[in-house]
């Protein structure tokens, strides 16, 4: 054991050396130098604007990104764009990857003022220069509108309202594309679908939240005088979700083989949504015909899915029972061992928008530490649907009761209290048996945002 704890003291202190700092650093530097000379032999045998030079131009801006030269890398990026429209024209779509390079290599560098005007350009050349409605266009709509929602949390505070608008906007036209080539019955819609249901509930979170933010984004257009109430808006989330969630269920009842499994997943999270939108009656009979249906097919699975309370909204949309456990990752070795304590963890998205999760992928070596809470609750049980509606002030089975903090973060009491009430705002689908939420104890462990 002693010589382990040597091992283990040796390899961090080593990790944590100047010695191996320089030594990662030179081999940055090493690869930089070997991309920069097959650079420069290529321009030797080809000349300068050939358009051979055009991926080791953008090989080499990814390079000087990961080692933090991002003035030198979006002049790299540039020159790859001007030999590209030399060869093609001013609006070749072949730049299109370089300019979303572009885009990515401002927003790392936190550099939101050109990242914003670079995103209105490419925006004005996917919707006025774009010949071809095929899936690449989706695509880049649908990466332009994740750049928007980057913006949301990560540019000053005063654009908040103009990168959800932009991103809504967006994702709406990627949908509508998809539309056009693929048919409104078609099963690629749904992501596209479901990323515009998780966006309805951000800006229900932003609304929630209050602040300038959720003033603007109850004005009628932007700069508008006339603002909707709270109860407006929300009610108009609601009712685009559930037109969106109707969407999905007209794709699977109204393809050649009605898909029984598929229709029940919808109706799952058409359960999910009410519930997020306080409708608890009408969540609680979704979810137990949901539950039934799948118990019909599944007998001896449907346990399985609904063993743990989840976090609302739950990232994606899975069209089967299967598809489900495979990527929340539920094995035999879990399900063999049943526990009445669940434990879930909720990541804050960050400082500017601390009320939802991270709604898009992220290295995690590039996050940084976090401040770590832990709280734990009860979610409340329903032994009789009829029984609950009738009874006065019955509790809500999808939100903490119950509640006492474990462990507190490095905080001052003030915003101690805004974070429980941050906590005490989220949203769980229940565990539910024979298809009633259960009384159930969670322990949530909450990472704050870490300052910027």
């Amino acid at each position: 054991m002693a010589i382990q704890l040597l091992v283990l003291v040796f390899f961090l202190t080593f990790v944590s050396s100047p010695s191996l700092a320089q030594r990662l650093s030179s081999m940055g530097n090493e690869k930089l130098d070997v991309a920069m000379s097959n650079l420069e032999g290529l321009e030797t045998e080809f000349g300068q604007n050939n358009p051979i030079l055009v991926e080791p131009l953008a090989e080499l801006a990814g390079l000087y990104g990961t080692t933090g030269r991002y003035v030198e890398a979006d002049r790299s990026l540039d020159r790859a764009i001007q030999i590209v429209r030399r060869d093609e024209g001013l609006y070749a779509r072949n730049q299109l990857p370089y300019l979303q390079k572009k885009i990515e290599n401002f927003v790392v560098a936190s550099d939101w003022g050109n990242a914003r005007q670079q995103m209105e350009h490419i925006n004005w050349l996917y919707l006025q220069k774009s010949e071809i409605a095929d899936p690449l266009l989706i695509a880049d709509l649908m990466h332009l509108s994740d750049m928007h929602l980057r913006g949301i949390n990560e540019d000053f505070g005063f654009y908040q309202s103009y990168h959800f608008r932009n991103a809504m906007r967006l994702n709406w036209t990627s949908l509508r594309v998809a539309e056009l080539i693929y048919g409104r019955g078609d099963e690629r819609l749904i992501p596209i679908i479901y990323a515009l249901i998780k966006q309805y509930h951000l800006q229900q979170a932003a609304v929630d939240g209050g602040g300038s933010l959720g003033y603007q984004l109850r004005q009628y257009f932007p700069g508008s005088e006339l603002v909707r109430t709270r109860s407006e808006v929300k009610n108009y989330f609601y009712f685009m979700g559930r037109r969106l969630l109707n969407q999905i269920t007209s794709i699977y009842s109204e393809s050649e083989e009605p898909k029984i499994e598929s229709l029940a997943m919808a109706l799952l999270y058409t359960a999910d949504w009410q519930a997020l939108f306080g409708r608890h009656e009408e969540a609680l009979k979704a979810y137990f015909e949901s539950y039934a249906q799948l118990e019909a097919l599944y007998p001896n699975g449907v346990t399985s899915l609904f063993q743990e309370p989840k976090l609302l909204p739950v990232e994606s949309f899975y069209e089967s029972l299967e598809r489900a456990l495979l990527m929340e990752k539920t094995t035999e070795e879990l399900l063999a061992q049943p526990t009445s304590v669940h434990g879930l963890s909720f990541v804050e998205w960050g400082t500017n928008f601390p009320h939802a999760r991270q709604p898009y992928d992220a290295a995690s070596s590039m996050l940084p530490e976090r401040n770590e809470a832990v709280f734990v609750f009860n979610l409340s049980g329903v032994s009789d649907i009829k029984e609950w509606a009738d009874t006065r002030n019955a509790q809500n089975f999808d939100r903490a009761i119950d509640f006492r903090v474990a462990k507190r973060v490095d905080a001052s009491g003030k915003q101690q209290e805004i974070l429980e009430r941050r906590v005490k705002r989220l949203r769980y689908r229940p565990k539910l048996i024979r298809g009633l939420p259960q009384q159930s104890e969670v322990i949530l462990e909450y990472k704050m945002a870490p300052a910027r």
